[in-house]
């Protein structure tokens, strides 16, 4: 097979096409894609504004924390009701209050009643509903694609994810510079839009609901918990995910301050240190979907934060703009497969009916941590700046990665092998 043939095998037949062959797939990715762009445009403008009306690295923090604070207090009673109820209804209807928050945020920036307070009122409130909406985006890809074209599904909505963090903020910040933080906000309704049209002509391929009767909440709950800490690779995979989010990812929550402070960029500047995150972010993520497999996927986790954690102390180094942006890309690169490889060993390993429980704590890392992070390090930036906070964390990680060194084996046999298989013990016996 010649260079060019082997090229085309990998791309068509082995990596992302296989996902793409899935109508409801296709539609639910598109469609989710031009969602993610509509929230880039509101977390800029939600993030400016919180800068703009106070110049606080504090304040960027506390609302970065404040939408994430009902994802800490409510994510395990969520994913507890995820798993009870009809995934693909309930997510519908929370599209309809997401279009609500944004159609208010338009009206009160419009009418020029918006102040720090009401922000972080809007912020909460748009984190109670992606309490539920994050958790249930997640579990409704492994029910779009069959178990063996997972690995390239969530790698593609990952790479469509970091293509929307390209344009998202670069358009946005063209926006807000060129227009108002008003028609910004205007905009992104539109994509919300868009994913409530596909999500009502989507059809997952089966049901993951709990097969016995529940027996309450709170046990659900438990169950939950019990499964987690009985199972010997997804709690450290979930506190692995947890700890480089909450040290690694809460630069880009206090981009505005960066933005501003230390390069003196404005809104623009804001943009495009996101986008070009989005642009490595897209290379991470394709390259991670041509992949193809769960094997190794424990590896390339610990990689991929050590390698962001190098890129951050080397972006918090320099006050040069255009060197800041080069390690953004590079950021971009590493930040997007460190966080989709774990999400991929999760996926693999967990039981369907547990799903909801198991991707609704993922949820808590995907948000909840890197806004824990930005407040502290926002609060600290107050008395060292924004770069020396931000180092430790990177500092941090790479401890975290050297803690993690003697487990990965283990944890790569637990959680990379075919769970659709009975246990290797189980096998020998049979």
């Amino acid at each position: 097979m010649n260079y060019a043939s082997k090229i085309r095998a990998q791309l068509f037949e082995k990596g992302i096409a296989r996902a793409l062959k899935h109508r409801d797939f296709l539609i639910f990715a598109l469609t989710n894609w031009l969602a993610t762009i509509g929230n880039w445009f509101q977390r800029v403008g939600i993030g400016w504004l919180a800068w703009e009306l106070t110049h606080s690295g504090f304040w960027l923090g506390a609302v970065a924390l404040v939408e994430a604070l009902p994802l800490l207090v409510f994510i395990v009673f969520a994913g507890a009701i995820i798993d009870r109820v009809d995934r693909l209804r309930l997510i519908r209807q929370l599209q309809i209050l997401v279009i609500v928050f944004g159609i208010l945020l338009v009206s009160l920036t419009a009418l020029d009643l918006m102040n720090i307070y009401l922000l972080s009122l809007i912020a909460f409130s748009l984190g109670m509903v992606q309490t539920f909406h994050l958790p249930i985006r997640l579990t409704l890809v492994p029910n779009l694609v069959p178990r063996g074209d997972l690995t390239p599904a969530v790698a593609f909505n990952s790479a469509l994810y970091n293509s929307a963090r390209f344009f998202g903020p670069a358009l946005a910040g063209f926006i807000i510079a060129n227009f108002s933080v008003t028609v910004n906000f205007a905009f992104a309704i539109v994509g919300f839009i868009a994913f409530t049209i596909g999500l009502i002509v989507i059809n997952p391929r089966n049901d993951e609901h709990q097969s016995k009767k529940s027996i309450g909440l709170i046990a659900d709950v438990m169950e939950g918990v019990r499964y987690i800490a009985r199972h010997s690779g997804l709690g450290p995979v979930l506190l692995f995910a947890f700890i480089g989010a909450s040290l690694s990812r809460p630069f880009m929550d206090l981009a505005p301050g960066f933005a501003d402070d230390v390069f003196h960029r404005g809104a623009e500047g804001f943009g495009l240190l996101l986008s070009a995150i989005g642009i490595g972010g897209i290379g991470g993520a394709t390259a991670l979907a041509n992949y193809g497999k769960t094997q190794g996927q424990m590896n390339i986790s610990l990689g991929a934060l050590a390698g962001t954690a190098l890129f951050l102390l080397a972006f918090t180094s320099t006050q040069n703009f255009w060197f800041a942006l080069i390690c953004c890309v590079f950021l971009g690169v590493t930040l997007g497969v460190s966080t989709n490889a774990p999400q991929i060993l999760l996926q693999n390993a967990v039981d369907g009916a547990m799903r909801g429980r198991v991707m609704s704590l993922y949820g808590l890392t995907y948000r909840a941590g890197p806004a824990l992070g930005a407040l502290i390090m926002g609060g600290a930036s107050t008395y060292f700046g924004l770069q020396i906070p931000v180092a430790a964390g990177a500092i941090l990680c790479l401890v975290t990665v050297l803690i993690m060194l003697p487990k990965r084996k283990r944890l790569a046999v637990e959680m990379e092998r075919d769970h659709t298989a009975p246990p290797i013990e189980e096998a020998k016996t049979t």
